[in-house]
């Protein structure tokens, strides 16, 4: 199931070229700044005003990545017609983190965020090449969600409660289950549980389905070391997300 255009779609990004670098040089110059904004509480109206931003940032990624797909003559497949891949979802949790501060959104935010969605980031191998829209886009997504996961604990001075790293992880075999099960009916690829991201830590994991079990021991592995900052210190602090 696809609809394909006429005109010729742009190249993928080249791993730390130009444009991938001033990309990411934003994401950090962003994510400093309303870090800092948060921690200095200088300027809360213009803080309030780059947070509504931002949420608007993560509920539009999602069609604006469809919109931007047709823009640049990129085939709309089935792979990307449904926000089933986990960094749509992560646009999701970050949106409901953001503004109305839910717990359990901010974890699977703090920790999805920055196990999975960082490394699209780092090493983005569905990006399309500057100065693509669908190049902007996808940093309009990836990098919001880093920025806001960031932001919670930095910014913020949100803590994980207790129990999160397991939780969490328990709501990762969830969403496997689910996108491998639509993966099976529809021929996607909703989570790279059918084929591997080229270029991404999978390539390294073993062939399918070693890599998928490979992934989800990685991910536990990878929300226990986020979770290592706030060891100990949950008590006594308040939680700004409830």
């Amino acid at each position: 199931m696809e609809l394909r255009l006429m005109a010729a779609a742009p190249p993928l990004l080249t791993h730390f070229g130009g444009a991938h670098l001033a990309a990411l040089a934003v994401t950090v110059v962003v994510g400093a700044g309303l870090v800092w904004a948060a921690r200095s509480r200088c300027c809360p109206r213009a803080l309030g005003c780059a947070e509504v931003v931002l949420s608007i940032l993560l509920i539009t990624s999602y069609p604006a990545k469809i919109l931007a797909r047709f823009a640049s003559g990129i085939e709309i497949n089935i792979d990307v017609l449904f926000p089933l891949h986990l960094c749509d979802l992560a646009v999701i949790t970050a949106f409901f983190a953001l503004v109305f501060r839910h717990p359990l959104m901010a974890e699977l935010t703090y920790f999805w965020g920055l196990a999975a969605t960082l490394q699209a980031v780092l090493t983005p191998s569905t990006c399309y090449d500057f100065p693509s829209p669908a190049f902007f886009v996808y940093f309009q997504m990836h990098s919001s969600v880093v920025i806001t996961a960031l932001y919670l604990p930095l910014g913020l001075g949100w803590r994980p409660r207790p129990g999160a790293v397991l939780r969490v992880w328990r709501w990762g075999l969830v969403y496997v289950a689910v996108a491998g099960a639509v993966d099976f009916i529809a021929g996607a690829n909703y989570g790279f549980i059918r084929e591997k991201a080229e270029g991404s830590i999978m390539e390294i994991l073993g062939p399918w389905p070693v890599y998928v079990f490979g992934m989800v021991a990685l991910a536990l592995f990878a929300f226990a070391l986020l979770d290592l900052p706030f060891a100990g210190r949950r008590a006594g602090v308040r939680d700004t997300t409830e």
